[in-house]
Protein backbone atom coordinates (compact mmCIF):
# COMPACT_ATOMS: atom_id res chain seq x y z
CA UNK A 1 0.00 0.00 0.00
CA UNK A 2 1.33 3.43 -0.77
CA UNK A 3 -0.39 7.07 0.51
CA UNK A 4 -0.70 8.53 -3.18
CA UNK A 5 -0.05 12.63 -3.05
CA UNK A 6 -2.74 14.21 -5.55
CA UNK A 7 -3.04 17.69 -6.65
CA UNK A 8 -6.92 17.79 -8.18
CA UNK A 9 -9.29 20.86 -9.57
CA UNK A 10 -10.95 22.23 -6.46
CA UNK A 11 -12.43 24.98 -8.52
CA UNK A 12 -13.12 25.60 -12.08
CA UNK A 13 -11.15 28.36 -13.05
CA UNK A 14 -13.13 31.81 -14.63
CA UNK A 15 -12.66 32.09 -17.92
CA UNK A 16 -10.22 35.03 -18.74
CA UNK A 17 -9.29 35.23 -15.13
CA UNK A 18 -5.71 34.30 -13.47
CA UNK A 19 -5.46 30.26 -11.63
CA UNK A 20 -6.17 31.18 -7.69
CA UNK A 21 -2.61 29.72 -6.24
CA UNK A 22 -3.64 30.52 -2.72
CA UNK A 23 -4.02 27.15 -1.08
CA UNK A 24 -5.61 28.90 2.16
CA UNK A 25 -8.00 30.20 -0.12
CA UNK A 26 -11.23 28.47 -0.35
CA UNK A 27 -11.58 29.46 -3.85
CA UNK A 28 -8.46 28.42 -4.58
CA UNK A 29 -7.95 26.63 -8.31
CA UNK A 30 -6.15 23.15 -6.81
CA UNK A 31 -6.42 21.38 -3.82
CA UNK A 32 -3.99 18.89 -2.12
CA UNK A 33 -5.36 15.34 -1.09
CA UNK A 34 -4.27 12.04 -0.14
CA UNK A 35 -5.38 8.14 -1.31
CA UNK A 36 -4.61 5.17 -0.46
CA UNK A 37 -3.38 2.86 -3.15
CA UNK A 38 -2.13 -0.40 -3.48
CA UNK A 39 -2.26 -3.51 -5.83
CA UNK A 40 -5.16 -5.42 -4.66
CA UNK A 41 -7.44 -2.72 -6.18
CA UNK A 42 -5.52 -3.51 -9.99
CA UNK A 43 -7.73 -4.80 -12.51
CA UNK A 44 -7.20 -6.45 -15.43
CA UNK A 45 -4.69 -4.52 -17.69
CA UNK A 46 -3.69 -2.14 -14.78
CA UNK A 47 -0.54 -0.76 -13.51
CA UNK A 48 0.18 1.21 -10.32
CA UNK A 49 2.93 3.62 -11.36
CA UNK A 50 5.39 5.63 -8.99
CA UNK A 51 5.94 9.50 -10.53
CA UNK A 52 9.89 10.17 -10.62
CA UNK A 53 9.25 13.79 -13.04
CA UNK A 54 6.40 15.28 -14.18
CA UNK A 55 6.60 17.32 -17.47
CA UNK A 56 5.19 21.27 -17.31
CA UNK A 57 3.86 22.53 -20.56
CA UNK A 58 1.55 25.41 -21.31
CA UNK A 59 -0.94 23.32 -22.73
CA UNK A 60 -1.63 22.10 -19.65
CA UNK A 61 -3.85 25.68 -19.00
CA UNK A 62 -5.63 24.41 -21.94
CA UNK A 63 -6.35 20.78 -20.50
CA UNK A 64 -7.19 22.20 -17.38
CA UNK A 65 -9.74 25.10 -18.39
CA UNK A 66 -10.21 24.26 -22.18
CA UNK A 67 -14.32 23.54 -22.95
CA UNK A 68 -13.21 22.78 -26.61
CA UNK A 69 -13.75 19.59 -27.00
CA UNK A 70 -11.82 19.80 -30.63
CA UNK A 71 -8.79 20.44 -27.70
CA UNK A 72 -9.30 18.42 -24.60
CA UNK A 73 -11.95 17.32 -22.90
CA UNK A 74 -11.55 19.55 -19.92
CA UNK A 75 -11.07 18.60 -16.21
CA UNK A 76 -13.55 18.97 -13.62
CA UNK A 77 -13.87 19.60 -9.77
CA UNK A 78 -12.23 16.31 -7.91
CA UNK A 79 -10.32 14.80 -10.98
CA UNK A 80 -6.24 14.96 -10.85
CA UNK A 81 -4.42 17.37 -12.84
CA UNK A 82 -3.00 16.26 -15.89
CA UNK A 83 0.79 15.86 -16.81
CA UNK A 84 3.01 14.01 -18.58
CA UNK A 85 5.93 12.20 -16.69
CA UNK A 86 8.03 9.55 -16.10
CA UNK A 87 6.93 6.32 -13.55
CA UNK A 88 8.09 3.58 -12.30
CA UNK A 89 5.76 0.14 -12.62
CA UNK A 90 5.16 -0.48 -8.64
CA UNK A 91 3.06 -3.31 -9.28
CA UNK A 92 0.94 -4.48 -12.54
CA UNK A 93 -2.04 -6.41 -13.87
CA UNK A 94 -0.62 -5.64 -17.68
CA UNK A 95 1.69 -8.23 -19.18
CA UNK A 96 3.09 -6.15 -21.46
CA UNK A 97 4.64 -4.22 -18.18
CA UNK A 98 6.60 -5.37 -15.08
CA UNK A 99 7.27 -3.99 -11.58
CA UNK A 100 10.61 -2.20 -12.12
CA UNK A 101 9.58 -0.93 -15.89
CA UNK A 102 10.14 2.49 -16.54
CA UNK A 103 7.45 4.42 -18.63
CA UNK A 104 6.61 7.77 -20.20
CA UNK A 105 3.00 8.15 -19.13
CA UNK A 106 0.14 10.27 -18.38
CA UNK A 107 1.25 10.78 -14.33
CA UNK A 108 -0.75 13.51 -13.50
CA UNK A 109 0.37 15.50 -10.45
CA UNK A 110 0.58 12.96 -8.26
CA UNK A 111 2.96 10.55 -6.38
CA UNK A 112 1.18 7.31 -7.39
CA UNK A 113 -1.36 6.51 -9.92
CA UNK A 114 -3.30 3.65 -11.18
CA UNK A 115 -3.20 4.20 -15.08
CA UNK A 116 -6.13 2.07 -16.27
CA UNK A 117 -6.86 -0.45 -19.06
CA UNK A 118 -7.65 2.10 -21.16
CA UNK A 119 -4.88 4.27 -21.02
CA UNK A 120 -2.05 2.07 -21.30
CA UNK A 121 -1.84 1.93 -25.22
CA UNK A 122 -0.07 5.56 -23.98
CA UNK A 123 2.40 4.59 -21.96
CA UNK A 124 5.71 4.24 -23.44
CA UNK A 125 8.46 1.85 -22.03
CA UNK A 126 11.67 3.97 -21.38
CA UNK A 127 15.12 2.64 -20.98
CA UNK A 128 17.09 3.84 -17.87
CA UNK A 129 20.32 2.49 -18.91
CA UNK A 130 20.54 4.26 -22.43
CA UNK A 131 20.34 7.52 -21.40
CA UNK A 132 22.15 9.56 -18.20
CA UNK A 133 19.19 10.47 -16.78
CA UNK A 134 15.53 9.41 -17.13
CA UNK A 135 14.23 13.14 -17.83
CA UNK A 136 15.84 13.21 -20.87
CA UNK A 137 12.90 11.56 -22.00
CA UNK A 138 10.73 14.75 -21.10
CA UNK A 139 13.45 17.05 -22.64
CA UNK A 140 15.63 15.68 -25.58
CA UNK A 141 13.80 12.57 -26.23
CA UNK A 142 10.47 13.70 -24.82
CA UNK A 143 7.16 15.39 -26.51
CA UNK A 144 9.17 18.78 -26.74
CA UNK A 145 11.71 17.52 -28.85
CA UNK A 146 9.19 15.24 -30.94
CA UNK A 147 7.00 18.63 -31.47
CA UNK A 148 10.45 20.23 -32.70
CA UNK A 149 10.49 17.20 -34.84
CA UNK A 150 7.27 17.18 -36.51
CA UNK A 151 7.45 20.81 -37.17
CA UNK A 152 10.36 20.28 -39.63
CA UNK A 153 9.55 17.00 -41.23
CA UNK A 154 5.94 17.00 -41.44
CA UNK A 155 4.31 20.59 -41.09
CA UNK A 156 7.38 22.56 -42.88
CA UNK A 157 8.43 18.75 -45.00
CA UNK A 158 11.54 19.83 -45.22
CA UNK A 159 14.07 16.67 -45.60
CA UNK A 160 17.72 16.87 -45.60
CA UNK A 161 18.74 17.95 -48.89
CA UNK A 162 20.19 20.40 -50.81
CA UNK A 163 17.07 22.95 -51.64
CA UNK A 164 15.73 22.79 -47.74
CA UNK A 165 19.51 24.35 -46.81
CA UNK A 166 20.00 27.90 -45.65
CA UNK A 167 17.28 29.05 -45.16
CA UNK A 168 15.72 31.66 -42.59
CA UNK A 169 14.16 30.78 -39.35
CA UNK A 170 12.53 33.39 -36.79
CA UNK A 171 11.88 31.30 -33.84
CA UNK A 172 9.64 33.19 -30.71
CA UNK A 173 10.06 31.36 -27.17
CA UNK A 174 13.41 30.49 -28.63
CA UNK A 175 15.12 29.65 -24.78
CA UNK A 176 12.07 27.36 -23.90
CA UNK A 177 11.39 23.42 -24.29
CA UNK A 178 10.58 23.26 -28.07
CA UNK A 179 12.09 26.47 -29.45
CA UNK A 180 15.91 25.51 -28.31
CA UNK A 181 15.32 22.28 -30.01
CA UNK A 182 13.77 23.65 -32.96
CA UNK A 183 17.07 26.48 -33.16
CA UNK A 184 19.16 22.88 -33.04
CA UNK A 185 17.31 21.38 -35.81
CA UNK A 186 17.25 24.33 -38.02
CA UNK A 187 21.36 24.96 -37.66
CA UNK A 188 22.71 21.09 -37.48
CA UNK A 189 19.87 19.13 -39.75
CA UNK A 190 18.97 22.08 -42.06
CA UNK A 191 21.76 24.13 -41.94
CA UNK A 192 20.13 27.28 -41.71
CA UNK A 193 21.95 30.32 -42.88
CA UNK A 194 20.45 32.38 -40.13
CA UNK A 195 17.77 31.90 -36.99
CA UNK A 196 16.80 34.89 -35.54
CA UNK A 197 15.78 33.51 -31.91
CA UNK A 198 13.51 35.42 -29.72
CA UNK A 199 13.62 35.42 -26.15
CA UNK A 200 12.99 37.13 -22.60
CA UNK A 201 16.20 38.65 -21.36
CA UNK A 202 19.78 39.02 -21.33
CA UNK A 203 20.44 35.29 -19.96
CA UNK A 204 18.42 33.78 -22.29
CA UNK A 205 19.42 35.75 -25.19
CA UNK A 206 22.93 34.55 -24.09
CA UNK A 207 21.86 31.13 -23.72
CA UNK A 208 19.91 30.49 -27.45
CA UNK A 209 23.44 32.25 -29.04
CA UNK A 210 25.36 29.48 -27.56
CA UNK A 211 23.90 27.51 -30.26
CA UNK A 212 26.44 28.82 -33.04
CA UNK A 213 27.32 31.92 -34.62
CA UNK A 214 24.28 32.00 -37.46
CA UNK A 215 21.94 32.65 -34.02
CA UNK A 216 20.93 36.08 -33.68
CA UNK A 217 18.80 36.39 -30.23
CA UNK A 218 16.55 39.29 -29.95
CA UNK A 219 15.37 40.28 -26.39
CA UNK A 220 11.34 40.73 -26.40
CA UNK A 221 11.66 42.72 -22.95
CA UNK A 222 14.10 45.37 -24.47
CA UNK A 223 12.15 48.84 -25.08
CA UNK A 224 13.57 48.60 -29.11
CA UNK A 225 12.28 45.27 -29.69
CA UNK A 226 10.21 45.64 -32.47
CA UNK A 227 13.51 48.24 -34.56
CA UNK A 228 16.15 45.33 -33.00
CA UNK A 229 14.44 42.66 -34.49
CA UNK A 230 13.87 43.94 -37.63
CA UNK A 231 17.44 44.64 -37.94
CA UNK A 232 18.24 40.92 -36.55
CA UNK A 233 16.55 40.01 -39.28
CA UNK A 234 18.31 42.40 -41.90
CA UNK A 235 15.24 44.21 -42.94
CA UNK A 236 11.31 42.86 -43.55
CA UNK A 237 10.31 40.04 -45.71
CA UNK A 238 13.67 38.32 -44.89
CA UNK A 239 12.34 34.77 -43.05
CA UNK A 240 11.43 31.45 -44.90
CA UNK A 241 9.88 29.74 -41.78
CA UNK A 242 8.13 31.48 -38.55
CA UNK A 243 8.11 28.86 -35.82
CA UNK A 244 5.95 30.87 -33.11
CA UNK A 245 5.53 29.35 -29.73
CA UNK A 246 3.99 32.55 -28.25
CA UNK A 247 1.27 34.72 -30.37
CA UNK A 248 0.44 38.17 -29.13
CA UNK A 249 2.51 41.29 -29.98
CA UNK A 250 5.78 38.88 -30.99
CA UNK A 251 3.56 37.15 -33.61
CA UNK A 252 2.77 40.39 -34.72
CA UNK A 253 6.16 41.91 -35.15
CA UNK A 254 7.45 38.23 -36.27
CA UNK A 255 4.80 38.28 -39.64
CA UNK A 256 6.29 41.91 -41.01
CA UNK A 257 9.70 40.00 -41.17
CA UNK A 258 8.03 37.00 -43.16
CA UNK A 259 9.15 36.56 -47.12
CA UNK A 260 6.29 36.45 -49.74
CA UNK A 261 4.86 32.66 -49.16
CA UNK A 262 6.50 31.71 -46.13
CA UNK A 263 5.20 29.63 -43.97
CA UNK A 264 4.02 30.56 -40.37
CA UNK A 265 4.03 27.07 -37.90
CA UNK A 266 1.75 28.20 -34.56
CA UNK A 267 3.07 26.11 -32.03
CA UNK A 268 1.96 27.46 -28.75
CA UNK A 269 0.15 30.52 -27.49
CA UNK A 270 1.94 31.17 -24.13
CA UNK A 271 1.50 34.99 -23.85
CA UNK A 272 -2.05 34.61 -24.23
CA UNK A 273 -2.90 32.09 -21.76
CA UNK A 274 -3.22 34.80 -18.66
CA UNK A 275 -4.70 36.86 -21.23
CA UNK A 276 -7.28 35.68 -23.44
CA UNK A 277 -7.06 38.91 -25.30
CA UNK A 278 -4.14 39.09 -26.89
CA UNK A 279 -6.31 35.81 -28.42
CA UNK A 280 -5.78 37.96 -31.75
CA UNK A 281 -4.30 38.65 -35.00
CA UNK A 282 -4.36 42.08 -36.49
CA UNK A 283 -2.09 41.43 -38.74
CA UNK A 284 -4.31 38.71 -40.77
CA UNK A 285 -4.17 41.62 -43.59
CA UNK A 286 -0.17 39.97 -44.48
CA UNK A 287 -1.73 36.65 -44.76
CA UNK A 288 -3.42 37.54 -48.26
CA UNK A 289 -0.74 39.92 -49.40
CA UNK A 290 2.25 37.57 -48.57
CA UNK A 291 0.10 34.64 -49.66
CA UNK A 292 1.52 32.95 -46.27
CA UNK A 293 1.07 29.44 -45.25
CA UNK A 294 -0.34 28.91 -41.74
CA UNK A 295 -0.45 26.16 -40.10
CA UNK A 296 -1.28 24.24 -36.18
CA UNK A 297 1.14 22.09 -34.53
CA UNK A 298 -0.44 19.16 -32.51
CA UNK A 299 1.57 16.86 -32.10
CA UNK A 300 -1.16 14.41 -29.92
CA UNK A 301 -2.04 13.99 -34.14
CA UNK A 302 1.21 11.87 -34.61
CA UNK A 303 1.37 9.29 -31.85
CA UNK A 304 1.59 6.54 -34.60
CA UNK A 305 4.85 7.53 -35.94
CA UNK A 306 6.40 8.28 -32.20
CA UNK A 307 8.65 5.40 -32.66
CA UNK A 308 10.31 6.44 -36.19
CA UNK A 309 10.72 10.09 -34.75
CA UNK A 310 12.21 9.04 -31.35
CA UNK A 311 14.75 6.48 -33.21
CA UNK A 312 15.88 9.56 -35.64
CA UNK A 313 16.21 12.03 -32.56
CA UNK A 314 18.51 9.67 -30.71
CA UNK A 315 20.37 9.30 -33.84
CA UNK A 316 20.84 13.33 -34.06
CA UNK A 317 21.30 13.16 -30.08
CA UNK A 318 24.53 10.54 -30.68
CA UNK A 319 25.68 12.57 -33.31
CA UNK A 320 25.62 16.36 -31.90
CA UNK A 321 23.18 17.62 -33.83
CA UNK A 322 20.58 18.14 -30.42
CA UNK A 323 22.12 18.08 -27.79
CA UNK A 324 21.41 17.63 -23.78
CA UNK A 325 23.35 20.80 -22.05
CA UNK A 326 20.96 22.87 -20.69
CA UNK A 327 17.63 21.56 -22.58
CA UNK A 328 15.81 21.21 -19.08
CA UNK A 329 15.75 23.24 -15.70
CA UNK A 330 14.78 20.87 -12.68
CA UNK A 331 13.07 22.03 -9.63
CA UNK A 332 12.50 19.96 -6.52
CA UNK A 333 9.14 18.96 -5.16
CA UNK A 334 10.33 15.38 -3.72
CA UNK A 335 8.96 14.43 -0.25
CA UNK A 336 7.03 17.44 1.09
CA UNK A 337 8.29 19.42 -1.51
CA UNK A 338 5.62 18.13 -3.59
CA UNK A 339 3.24 20.71 -1.96
CA UNK A 340 4.75 23.25 -4.66
CA UNK A 341 3.96 21.32 -7.78
CA UNK A 342 1.35 23.65 -8.76
CA UNK A 343 3.74 27.02 -7.94
CA UNK A 344 6.43 25.03 -10.12
CA UNK A 345 4.40 24.84 -13.10
CA UNK A 346 2.93 28.69 -12.52
CA UNK A 347 6.92 29.13 -13.05
CA UNK A 348 6.62 28.67 -16.46
CA UNK A 349 4.21 31.39 -17.41
CA UNK A 350 6.49 33.65 -15.77
CA UNK A 351 10.00 32.64 -17.78
CA UNK A 352 11.63 30.87 -14.66
CA UNK A 353 12.83 27.86 -17.10
CA UNK A 354 15.68 27.78 -19.77
CA UNK A 355 14.69 24.93 -21.68
CA UNK A 356 12.05 21.80 -20.72
CA UNK A 357 10.86 23.16 -17.13
CA UNK A 358 10.73 19.77 -15.48
CA UNK A 359 8.82 18.85 -11.73
CA UNK A 360 11.46 16.18 -10.09
CA UNK A 361 9.12 14.28 -7.75
CA UNK A 362 11.47 10.99 -6.73
CA UNK A 363 15.31 11.07 -6.96
CA UNK A 364 16.53 8.40 -9.25
CA UNK A 365 17.56 5.08 -7.62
Amino acid sequence: MVLAKQWVLKNLPIPGEPFNFDFTDPECTFELIEKELCSNQLKDGELLLETHYLSNDPAQKFWISSRDKNYAKGVQPGDIIPARGIGKVLASKNKEYSPGDYVSAKTCWTTHVIVPQSSVKELRKVDKDKVGKLWWYLSVLGGTSLTAYFIFFHYAQLQEREEDYGKVYLISGAAGAVGNICIQLALNVFRASKVIAIAGGPKKVEFVETFGENVVGVDYKDPEFKKKLIQAAGGENTVDYFIDNVGGDILEAGVVLLKQKAMLIACGAISAYNDPSKFVFKSYGYVLTKRLVIKGVLVTDHTDEFPKALERLSVFLTQGQISVLNSATLKDAVGDNFKNVPLIWKGLFNGINIGKLITEVKKDE
